[in-house]
């Protein structure tokens, strides 16, 4: 038994040995063959046998994330990384020889073209990382995938905030070099999405990319959709609710003493309202105001007119009676009672009123009413031109 244990022990020890000496040649091997392919290179030259020739580069952008998109001061914030590829002619074995496919690279072995981003929000960025590496294949391709977060700037078009629609670019450049030493070809015509993550705000709905010729840049566009409900629930319903109180101001009872509060209370409320838009929208009117202010505007004058019938109103309704109701002011009462009788068809029972005996606080329910209707029709109309202009920019609607 104890035989057959050292015999155990004997072949353990033999098949270690092998593996250890076998793992020690391959290393050896790799370490004589990357010392071959990087040994005596001039990063400073670019990968070709003959000078002239050019550098073809192939790229493509993959988005991982939008982090911001600051209307405001004009800034998208992007996570992503380039996909670049190019030849190196200076570089290439016999894969059947030594079993190595392919090969990992730190950037700063092989020459690698420099890139910078065209739009950068904060000056001149170079695309790279010190820490990043290359995959080196057998037939010389070698694949570079340099990642980082990305500000760059977008001007946005708020005119139909909060149901707008931007397009933000992500523009790239060689840099130092001509348009006869290399040549930028765009592997996709649109930005990768396989690792995106959706954003709340933000829904992305749509890219392209552009080329210049002479600059060799390429342009990669991201069409990005607002989702609004939140505005709508916290910006446009409450403007709406408060433009709709505005009208019962003139419901309220002249004796009542509340009138000229009440109408000044939502005056304000809208204002503040106004304010809150303004912060969140960029100061430019470029290309044009952005419609919920030029709504929020709107509703703060139709709010102030609202207060100078009102005030108007009170004034004729608590006028004393020493004073005569002029002949203008009975032919605009008895105007109005006159239409309002026939819009609701009961002309034949019409009422008769004697014209001596209309007071002055009869002039003022009927400023009440006239400007009621008068003020009611202008918000529908206000309204009817804001969700109009909205709903001309919606995907589906154009």
């Amino acid at each position: 038994m104890k035989m057959k244990n050292s015999g155990y022990v004997v072949i353990v020890i033999l098949l270690v040995s092998f593996f250890r000496e076998s793992y020690s040649v391959s290393y050896t091997n790799f370490d004589a063959f990357f010392k071959n392919i990087t040994g005596g290179k001039n990063i400073n030259l670019r990968p070709v046998l003959d000078h002239k020739s050019k550098v073809n580069i192939y790229m493509y952008f993959h988005l991982i994330y939008i982090q911001e998109f600051n209307e405001v001061e004009g800034k998208l914030s992007l996570t992503g990384y380039f996909s670049i590829n190019w030849v190196d002619q200076t570089i290439s074995w016999n894969s059947t020889e030594n079993e190595i496919e392919e090969v990992t690279l730190e950037e700063h072995i092989i020459w690698k073209p420099a890139f910078i981003i065209g739009n950068s929000y904060d000056g001149v960025k170079f695309v790279h990382k010190d820490d990043t590496v290359m995959r080196v294949h057998s037939n010389g391709v070698v694949t570079w995938t340099p990642g980082d977060n990305y500000d760059v700037v977008c001007n946005a078009d708020v005119s139909r905030y909060p149901f707008d629609t931007q397009i933000c670019k992500l523009q790239i450049l060689p840099w130092g070099y001509t348009s006869e030493e290399i040549l930028v070809v765009p592997i996709y015509d649109y930005v990768v999405q396989l690792l995106f993550n959706p954003q709340k705000t933000w829904e992305f709905i749509g890219s392209s990319v552009a080329k210049n010729e002479d600059l060799q840049l390429l342009e990669f566009s991201m069409k990005l959709k607002r989702n609004p409900m939140f505005f709508v629930l916290n910006l446009i319903l409450p403007i709406c609710v408060m433009i709709i109180l505005n009208i019962f101001v003139f419901l309220l009872p002249p004796e009542s003493g509340e009138r000229v509060g009440y109408a000044v209370t939502v005056l304000l409320a809208i204002a503040v309202f106004l304010t809150i838009s303004s912060d969140n929208l960029p100061a430019t009117s470029s290309p044009r105001i952005s419609s919920i202010s030029l709504l929020l505007f709107a509703d703060v004058c139709i709010s102030a007119v609202i207060v100078l019938m009102v005030i108007l109103s009170l004034r004729y309704y608590h006028r004393e009676d020493n004073y005569p109701v002029s002949t203008f002011m009975r032919g605009f009462v008895n105007v109005s009672r006159l239409l309002r009788c026939k819009v609701c068809c009961c002309r034949g029972k019409q009422e008769k009123y004697n014209e001596d005996d209309i007071k002055w606080t009869d002039v003022g329910k009927e400023i009440d009413i006239v400007c009621g209707i008068f003020i009611t029709v202008v918000i529908c109309i206000v309204n009817a031109l804001y969700i109009i202009d909205v709903t001309v920019g919606l995907p589906g609607l154009d």
